[in-house]
Formats: structure tokens, C-alpha cells, sequence
């Protein structure tokens, strides 16, 4: 089971701590007995207070309300320790002086602080006893915390919690500890009275505390990022990721260290205060605090900037690089230096979280490594932005990085939030901006693309041929040719390529382009086919996109006629124009497309269906169908859905292609067909004529459809050198078919190695995918997993030999996420979406009653009129009746329109409102179960060191009553 996998790697995890600090009291006991009598006292001391309790049970009751408590929690639906980590430094504000302030001014008071000075022990003993009893208090309520904190974060996650990243937050807040008991015992080692000591103890700690906020007094920006540097927050990132870095370590201990030689020097003064050499000692003692000061600072500083030490200890590695990207980034070279502004909003919707959270631990991974392998990168990071600031407008006015409107639901409210995710890479004249981090490509793809990209000098130069898909023109639309805007395909390719249109009309050299992107290849003219056909033939590598039924892009399929061209296209003329012929491109591939002759000459190729769905909610907002064919391991015998052997669909899990064919290898084509893309078993194929969208039930598209088929090819690679016959040896290959067992093999005519890639559909790289990817817009709760861009990318990438980057997109880091909350708010978001799909389909069947209403009414006039009109042709006389009815005819028919209208309008407005009650109750249900999550994460937990604290509490009154009398018990 995954909760109790997870909690034994916790417990095993804690055990291996404790240990540690097991071995360092043993150590203490035998080697500093002193040390240990006071550590034990002062420990003991504690819980054996029932107030020791009240603090425990007000610290775990803090870490819990700052960890559930806040909405973005369940917004954010990530099952970590984010909210915590924002507010943990300002609860150990309050908590660690509580602890601290009683450490020497309770001595004081009492008047033990002379016994403890006599001693046969010297000042190192006490202060370390005394420390280390704080460091032991501290840490029985971080581990309260951690036990509280973990059993909520595993329900909610259902056991797929990230233990590694978990326990290496509570080992950051543990160093977190460390420094500032430390600073904290400074303070109570210069007062006797408790309140003073918590006052100071919170005053010294405040400005590591609050460094993190030094631009509110800084104008500065430089200045105020290096104060922020020796804030706790930031020395607590690199925990906050997953990471244990030297750096962070090193900065935590070396505080903690400044801190117990301070009190050192206070307990120590009163040797050497009064005498004669009292102002000799006092500069003596302060230059050497000044000089453990300039340790502390010089020291962290040379391992912030030689962090040579950095484990990853996360299970889902989520703030590690790649293997590929560590090489590539090592081989960017030391010539150039690059210089990189990332631009961040403070907060960002919930889909955004995780891009957020990956682009500022890539970015600081990139910095760390780059400074291991001598790389010249300096990263400069602002990921505090509000909207309306300077920071905001220096991003759009340098770099042209503007605020993108996102849409998000919060509270079962949907708004709009301005959110700055981007980033620019400058390196000597050369400059790329990514203007947006979308949520679905990797962010560490992006940063090494965008860094790989502007240290070139020269980018490879990707060909995309000119067809009716018009990509270069960023319309599917062939109406529509003086578009400008390229599509969302071609846009991605060019932060990468030298992205150039190939003109097919004429021949194609194939010495000019890396690879060539072809699009609806069917689409183009008798000339034009032969030219890209060859330009296959001479080896150009290219990526073959054919649509038998294009659905959510206009332009032909493969046997539909070519529409009319140029501008009498638009008012219906020019007619059909002619077609190339994809046959000899196929067996140029040794592929064939199975499918039946049209009456244009050509193919209409089978379309492909397969039972599968993995989005149940999908079909009752749409009429989707078996031809949209969801491409998964998780379909009926589809392990090998993916090749897991190709660069191109390594690692895939998903990929959606609507009413696509099938493409089958040709026996003895001298070729190496790989299938990349296959349906599950239970799939097939339907004739193009059989199948009519628009009007058939889904019963007689079953029906259609037949019997299963197995496994359908949807793309294959083919490599390898195509072998025909020739022209003079035609003859005795004809010989040898008829039975002429004697003649010799027929000689062989070697052409270019083929190198391409055909895919069966050409949807499935359409704008909408790239719009599911940036989830610009709210997808009714549905969480899309299409790797449909990825797959085309990695395409490309693999055909111009960009095999690295294909491996950096498999690098995905995993976050789990509130498992729980999801199952249970999706049943309420089902049977919203139950509702919608019901006031909708009653409404189509109210207009549908309007409009036979209007219809019936207007049909009895509608006659008469036509009555009068027949006879009016051979009576005069009727003709004046015949347009005084056609007037009323006319105005009844406006009459009619107008009522359909306010009636629709009704209909209308009552559907909207039963959806967004329908809607707005799910989302009351789905807040509801969040309070009922949220009111018992927070309450729970500081129930068990409450009833220890009572137990303590009784036990001890009990204690006191023993053996006293009755009478004075009264």
C-alpha cells in the first residue's frame, strides 16, 4: 500500500537522523559529562512542565493552520509543504524565543546560575549543555509536526507522497532551528527576566527573518537582493526543492556557531569584567567576534558561489537536471558570457503552481552547475512581481514580456489574474525571449533550448512546405491566404530553427534543409507532388502529416477534391483544381494507406476507430465517438502503444488523433518500417463512405464500424535505401512472375537513403493542442494529459538530428497531488456535468418545438398565399388580394421570427442559469469537502501533545498533594 510504503520511508528516514544525533549525545556524555548533566536537566526540565506542553501544542497547531489552512492550498491541489514554507520563519519568531528566553534567565532568577558556574567544568560545557537542550526541545516538536503534518499530506495524497522532498523540508526547518536558538540564547544570556529574554530573543532574529523583504527599505535592487541572500528564507530554498546543499548547510551551521561563541563570550566575562585589563579584553573578545562575523558572511558567500555539493533528495527529482541537459549546458563553453532575467509573479493561478515552482529550481540548478562547470551564466531572478510595479514595466519595456490574463477559478468564482511567467536569454547581440513559461512544455527543455539557442552562432534551417494547410500563414483556411500569422507549430519551431517555407512548384534542393515539415501533402498539384516526391527520394529527411478527414482544421482530406484557389474563390468560381497523386509518394515510403478509389481518381482512405475513452466526462459535454482514437499504454493490450525503443515516442502516455487512417508496410519494399504509433487491440477500421458524422446514431456507427482488426499502425518511421527495378529489366521481372525460374535477379537501380517520418493525421498537431497545453482557458475541470505537441516536436527534433532534445523532454518532474479531493470533487463535477448535458438537450428540444410551432403556423398562410398567387396568374382581378395577402404573409412571418426570438431568448437564459446553479453547487460541494479536510488537518494535530500535557499536568499536582494532610488540602 502506498500510505504505509511512505510512512516506513519516513520512519526510516527519521530513524537514520536520530541516530545521527543519537551518536553526537553519546559522544557528549562520555567525552563532556558536564555538558550532558546540563543538556539532560534542562530537557527534562522542560517536559516536565505542563507550560512546555502549551508551547508544543501552540507550535503544532501554527505549523498546521499555516500548512491547510490557507486556501491556495487546495487551489494549488499539490500535496507539499509550500504554504508552510512561506510562513515557518515567521512562527519560529515566535517560537524559538519561547524556548530560548528561560535558557539563562531562569537561572538568573532562580539564583542557580552560580551553582552551575562553579562547576569543575569550563563556560564551553554550560553553553554547549544549554544549547544542545534547546536544539533536543526544538526537535521533539519538530518531530510532533512532521508526524502531524505527514498524516494529513498521505490521506489527502493517498499515500503518493513525495517523502524525500518532505522530509527535507522538516530537515530545513531543523537548520532553520539550529541558527536561530543560537541568536535566540544571545538574548537570554543578557537579561534575568523571561519577558525581556523572548522580547530580545525575537528582536535578534527578525533581521535574518524579514531579510528576505529588504527591497521595502532598499531602493536598491542589487542591494537588496545580496540582504535578501542572508535571509533565512532564502538559505531555506534550497531545502524547500528537495535539495541539501553545502551552501545552505554551511550558512546555518556557521550562524549557529556565531551564536554559541557569543554566549560563550557573555558567560566568559565575568573572568575578566571589572579587572584591569577589562577594556584590552573587551576589544580582544570584540575583534574576534568581528572576525567570526566575517566568517560567517565570507564563508557563505564562497560556497553560494562554489555550491560543489547538492543531493537532489526528492523521490520525483523534482529539482534535478538531466543527464542531457548537464551535458549540453557543459558544452555551452566558457566564451560567452550569458546572462538570463526570469520575470515571475508572486502568485499564479492553480495550473501554474508547478511551472512556477520549476522554472525558479531549474533556473537555480542552472546557475549552481553552470558555476561547477565554468560556464559564464549569471541568473538574475525576480519572482516577487505584483502587478502595476517597476518590475513589471522594466520586464515589458527591455525584454517585451507582458502580463498574460489567465483564467482561474477560485471559490467557484472565475476571474481573470494578470500572471508574468517569462524569461530572457542574452548573449552578445544574440537575444531569445520566452515571453510565457507554458504549463505544458518542460521548463528545463525550455531553458536549455533558450540558452543552447542564443550561444549559436547559426541555427539549422527547418523547411515547412507551402500546401493548403498554409502553416507558414497560421490559417488552415485555404479562404483565407492573406493571412500573416504563423500557426502556433511554426511559432514554437522558430525559438529553435531557422524556420524557411519550401515552395514545391519548382525542384527542391536537398542539400538546403535539415528536414522538411509537409503538412496535407495530398493537397498539392500533379507538379508539385513530383517535386516534393523526389525531394523525398534524394534522402531530404521529412515529417509527413496526411489527414484522410480533417476535423478540426480546413482543408481537403486525401480524397476530397482540392478547392478552387485564388480570388474568384471567393465568390464560387474557378472551380475544383487537380491533385497530385499520393501513390507514388506511398510506395516511395513502402507504405500503403488501405482505403477504396473515388470518383476523382483518388483514394479515400479507411478511417480508424478504438473503443477506448480515458475522459468519461468528455462525452457528456460532446458527442465524441470510437474515431477519436486516444493513442495509450492503457487501451486494451496497448503496451506498445509507444515504441519504447524510438527517440520520437519514448516516454509518450497519451496522444489523441481524430478520424485518422491507417498506414500498413509493403511487402518487400527493401525498407525498414518502425511502427511508433498502434491502437490497442481493440480497434479497426470503417470505409470513408460509410461514415457520416453528422446524421448517424451511435448505434448504427457501431454497426458501421465491424469487427475488431487488432493493432492499427497510426505512424511509422522508414529509413533505409529505396530499391526499384529498372526500366530496361522491366521486361524479365515481368518474365520471372510468369514462372521463368531461370532468368537472373533483376539488377537494382540504389537511390538516396529514405528518411521519413508519416503520421495518419494531421489534427493532431492543430492549434487546439496547443491551447489544451497553456490551459489558457478553463477546460471545464477536465485535466487533459495529450502529448500530441510533444510528440510532433520530438518528430522533428529526431529528423534533424536534435536527439538531445527529445531526451530533455522525458525529464518531467512528478508532484503528487491531493488525490483524494480530486476523486471526491470529481463525482460532484460528473454529475454537473450530468446536469449541463440535460438543460442543454432540453433546450435543443425547445427550440426545436419553437421552431415546428413557427413553422405550422406560417405553413397553412404560407399555401394560401401560394392558392392566390396560381390563380392570380390567369384572374386580374385577384392580384390586388394576392399582395394584400403576401404583405400579410410578411408580417406575419416577422411576427412569427420576433416570437421564436424573445421565446428562445428565455430558453436560453433559463438553460445559462440551471447550468451555473448546477455548477455553482458542485463548487459549494467541492468547498465543502475542503473545509471539512481543512478544519480537521488543523485541529487534529495538537490534540496528542494536549493530552500529554494534561497527563503531565494531573500527574504532577498528584505529586504534589502526596503526603500532605487532608485538613490542610482544604
Amino acid at each position: 500500500m502506498p500510505l504505509v510504503t511512505s510512512l516506513i520511508n519516513l520512519l526510516f528516514c527519521n530513524a537514520f537522523f536520530l541516530i545521527a544525533l543519537g551518536v553526537l549525545v553519546l559522544f557528549m556524555a562520555r567525552k563532556r559529562s558536564v555538558a550532558f548533566a546540563v543538556l539532560k536537566r534542562n530537557f527534562l526540565g522542560y517536559f516536565a512542565n505542563p507550560t512546555g506542553y502549551v508551547f508544543l501544542c501552540i507550535f503544532v497547531l501554527l505549523t498546521s493552520m499555516a500548512a491547510f489552512w490557507p486556501h491556495e492550498f487546495f487551489a494549488n491541489n499539490v500535496a507539499s509543504l509550500d504554504q508552510l514554507n512561506k510562513w515557518f520563519v515567521y512562527i519560529m519568531l515566535f517560537f524559538i524565543p519561547a524556548i530560548t528566553m528561560s535558557i539563562w534567565a531562569e537561572e538568573r532568577r532562580q539564583g542557580t546560575d552560580e551553582l552551575l558556574l562553579t562547576l569543575p567544568a569550563d563556560d564551553f560545557d554550560v553553553v554547549v549543555g544549554k544549547y544542545f537542550a534547546a536544539v533536543a526541545i526544538f526537535t521533539v516538536s519538530l518531530l510532533f509536526s512532521q508526524f502531524a503534518t505527514f498524516v494529513v499530506l498521505a490521506q489527502l495524497s493517498m499515500g503518493e507522497l513525495d517523502v524525500g522532498l518532505f522530509f527535507t523540508n522538516y530537515l530545513g526547518y531543523w537548520f532553520i532551528g539550529l541558527a536561530m536558538i543560537a541568536i535566540g540564547m544571545v538574548a537570554s544570556f543578557l537579561t534575568n527576566n523571561l519577558t525581556v529574554g523572548f522580547i530580545l530573543g525575537a528582536l535578534f532574529n527578525a533581521p535574518l527573518v524579514f531579510a528576505g523583504k529588504a527591497n521595502v527599505i532598499s531602493a536598491s535592487r542589487e542591494a537588496s537582493r545580496r540582504i535578501a541572500e542572508f535571509g533565512l528564507g532564502s538559505q531555506f530554498e534550497n531545502f524547500s526543492r528537495g535539495v541539501v546543499s553545502i551552501a545552505s548547510l554551511a550558512f546555518f551551521v556557521l550562524l549557529a556557531v556565531f551564536g554559541v561563541y557569543l554566549c560563550m563570550v557573555l558567560v566568559g566575562r565575568r573572568h575578566w569584567s571589572g579587572g584591569r585589563n577589562a577594556n584590552a579584553m573587551f576589544f580582544h573578545f570584540f575583534t574576534r567576534i568581528l572576525a567570526l562575523a566575517g566568517i560567517v558572511v565570507g564563508g557563505s558567500l564562497l560556497l553560494r558561489n562554489n555550491d560543489f555539493f547538492r543531493l537532489d533528495a526528492s523521490e520525483g527529482q523534482v529539482s534535478s537536471l538531466s543527464k542531457t541537459t548537464l551535458k549540453m549546458l557543459k558544452e555551452l563553453g566558457n566564451e560567452k558570457p550569458i546572462e538570463v532575467d526570469a520575470f515571475i509573479s508572486s502568485e499564479v493561478p492553480e495550473n501554474l503552481v508547478s511551472t512556477r515552482f520549476d522554472l525558479i529550481s531549474t533556473l537555480r540548478e542552472f546557475e549552481s552547475k553552470a558555476q561547477f562547470y565554468k560556464v559564464k551564466l549569471k541568473v538574475r531572478i525576480n519572482d516577487s512581481i505584483e502587478p502595476k510595479t517597476d518590475d513589471e514595466q522594466m520586464a515589458k519595456d527591455q525584454f517585451g514580456i507582458e502580463p498574460r490574463m489567465m483564467i482561474s477559478r477560485e471559490r467557484g468564482v472565475m476571474s481573470e489574474q494578470p500572471v508574468l511567467l517569462g524569461a530572457a536569454f542574452r548573449s552578445g547581440l544574440e537575444k531569445v525571449v520566452v515571453p510565457f513559461f507554458e504549463p505544458g512544455i518542460p521548463v528545463e527543455y525550455e531553458l536549455i533550448r533558450s540558452l543552447n539557442t542564443v550561444s549559436r552562432p547559426v541555427r539549422k534551417k527547418l523547411g515547412v512546405l507551402k500546401t493548403d494547410a498554409n502553416l507558414m500563414g497560421g490559417n488552415f483556411n485555404p479562404m483565407q491566404p492573406q493571412s500573416s500569422d504563423s500557426s502556433p507549430l511554426v511559432t514554437e519551431l522558430k525559438k529553435q530553427y531557422d524556420v524557411v517555407e519550401v515552395d514545391p512548384s519548382r525542384p527542391i534542393d536537398p542539400g538546403i534543409y535539415k528536414a522538411i515539415l509537409a503538412v496535407q501533402p495530398s493537397s498539392l498539384g500533379p507538379d508539385e507532388m513530383v517535386n516534393f516526391t523526389d525531394a523525398v527520394k534524394a534522402g531530404v529527411p521529412t515529417c509527413i502529416f496526411e489527414d484522410p478527414m480533417p476535423f478540426l482544421t480546413r482543408m481537403p482530406g486525401t480524397g476530397e477534391p482540392k478547392q478552387a484557389g485564388g480570388p474568384m474563390a471567393m465568390f464560387g468560381g474557378g472551380g475544383n483544381q487537380p491533385k497530385g497523386d499520393m501513390r507514388p509518394l506511398w510506395k516511395t515510403l513502402g507504405i500503403e494507406i488501405p482505403g477504396e478509389p473515388n470518383f476523382t481518381g483518388g483514394i479515400d482512405p479507411d478511417i480508424c476507430w478504438q473503443r477506448y475513452n480515458p475522459y468519461p466526462i468528455l462525452e457528456k459535454l460532446q458527442q465524441t465517438t470510437n474515431e477519436w482514437v486516444f493513442v495509450s499504454p492503457s487501451t486494451s493490450e496497448g503496451d506498445n502503444s509507444f515504441n519504447p525503443e524510438s527517440e520520437v515516442t519514448k516516454g509518450l502516455k497519451e496522444v489523441l488523433m481524430l478520424y485518422p487512417s491507417v498506414v500498413q508496410p509493403i511487402k518487400d519494399s527493401g525498407l525498414k518500417i518502425t511502427t511508433l504509433l498502434q491502437t490497442g487491440a481493440d480497434s479497426g477500421r470503417i470505409a470513408h463512405r460509410n461514415l457520416n458524422r453528422g446524421s448517424m446514431t451511435r448505434r448504427e456507427l457501431q454497426l458501421a464500424e465491424g469487427e475488431t482488426r487488432g493493432h492499427q499502425a497510426l505512424a511509422v518511421l522508414v529509413e533505409g535505401t529505396k530499391s526499384e527495378p529498372s526500366a530496361d529489366n522491366k521486361e524479365t521481372s515481368e518474365k520471372k512472375e510468369d514462372g521463368d525460374k531461370k532468368d537472373a535477379e533483376p539488377t537494382k537501380d540504389a537511390t538516396n537513403p529514405v528518411r521519413a517520418v508519416y503520421v495518419t493525421d494531421a489534427d493532431c498537431l492543430a492549434s487546439a493542442f496547443f491551447d489544451i497545453r497553456s490551459q489558457a482557458e478553463n477546460m471545464d475541470s477536465i485535466n487533459f494529459r495529450f502529448q500530441n505537441v510533444t510528440f510532433v516536436l520530438n518528430i522533428i527534433d529526431f529528423l534533424a538530428e536534435e536527439l538531445d532534445y527529445p531526451a530533455v523532454r522525458r525529464h518531467v518532474p512528478r508532484y503528487p497531488t491531493l488525490r483524494k479531493i480530486e476523486q471526491e470533487s470529481e463525482l460532484f463535477q460528473v454529475a454537473a456535468a450530468d446536469k449541463r448535458k440535460e438543460f442543454i438537450d432540453s433546450f435543443s428540444a425547445q427550440e426545436q418545438a419553437a421552431e415546428n410551432a413557427k413553422n405550422k403556423a406560417l405553413k397553412d398562410l404560407e399555401d394560401k398565399v401560394r392558392e392566390l398567387e396560381k390563380n392570380g396568374r390567369t384572374d386580374p382581378k385577384q392580384r390586388e388580394k394576392v399582395i394584400a395577402e403576401a404583405q400579410n404573409f410578411q408580417v406575419k412571418q416577422m411576427l412569427e421570427e420576433r416570437k421564436l426570438t424573445v421565446t428562445m431568448a428565455t430558453l436560453k437564459k433559463e438553460r445559462d442559469k440551471n447550468i451555473a446553479l448546477a455548477e455553482g453547487e458542485a463548487d459549494k460541494a467541492v468547498k465543502k469537502i475542503q473545509n471539512f479536510y481543512k478544519f480537521w488537518a488543523v485541529v487534529l494535530p495538537s490534540v496528542p501533545p494536549l493530552l500529554i500535557g494534561i497527563v503531565v499536568f494531573v500527574s504532577r499536582r498528584l505529586r504534589e498533594r502526596e503526603g500532605i494532610s487532608k485538613s490542610r488540602l482544604k
